[in-house]
């Protein structure tokens, strides 16, 4: 006769991209183990000043066990939102190049611009930033989902609740939270 076998989940073996903003204007980048719950610190890259990930120590954790990203790994602030991992130059070059071509292809290299543009937004993958300290998290599990930039929020972790007239603060942050109405 055999011991009844407990029903425990294995943790992920997820890595999870942190890109921290120092004070000095550069950003470190570590990785994260997914279900790692010590803070732990690190030297910035370019000054050497100590940058901490404090969150993943936070209550709740910033990160789950199958690497869903909760909170800010860096800060343990809630309030995230996402956006493509697209560098705006490589954007912006595709349309410059179109519009330079653009006589002497009867402007349908604009066409070919904004086609290479929607294809390139779709298949970058999505960094979560937090609105305090404007830390990128990458290679986090599907769930959950965190909406794209809410200028409201902004204002409100910048001023404080004065700062905008309307609904107060989400409860618990910006996980699974809907997109924002603009």
């Amino acid at each position: 006769m055999t011991a009844p076998q407990e029903n425990v989940r294995p943790t992920s073996t997820r890595k999870l991209s942190v890109r921290i903003a120092c004070t000095c204007g550069y950003y470190t980048q570590t990785k994260v183990q997914a279900g790692e719950a010590t803070a732990r610190t690190l030297p910035c890259a370019h000054c050497e000043g100590e940058l901490k990930l404090s969150g993943l120590e936070a209550d709740p954790r910033a990160l789950d066990d199958a690497g869903g990203l909760w909170s800010c790994c860096a800060c343990g602030h809630p309030e995230l939102f996402t956006r493509r991992d697209l560098p705006q130059k490589v954007g912006i070059s595709v349309v410059v190049i179109a519009a330079i071509l653009a006589p002497f292809t009867n402007y349908l290299s604009l066409v070919a611009a904004g086609i290479i543009d929607c294809a390139l937004f779709f298949l970058m993958p999505s960094v979560a930033t937090c609105y305090v300290c404007l830390s990128e998290h990458r290679g986090y599990g599907p769930a959950p989902t965190h909406p794209r930039y809410d200028p409201e929020i902004a204002d409100r972790v910048r001023f404080g609740d004065k700062a905008v007239m309307g609904a107060p603060m989400r409860e618990g942050g910006t996980a699974n939270a809907p997109e924002p109405h603009h």
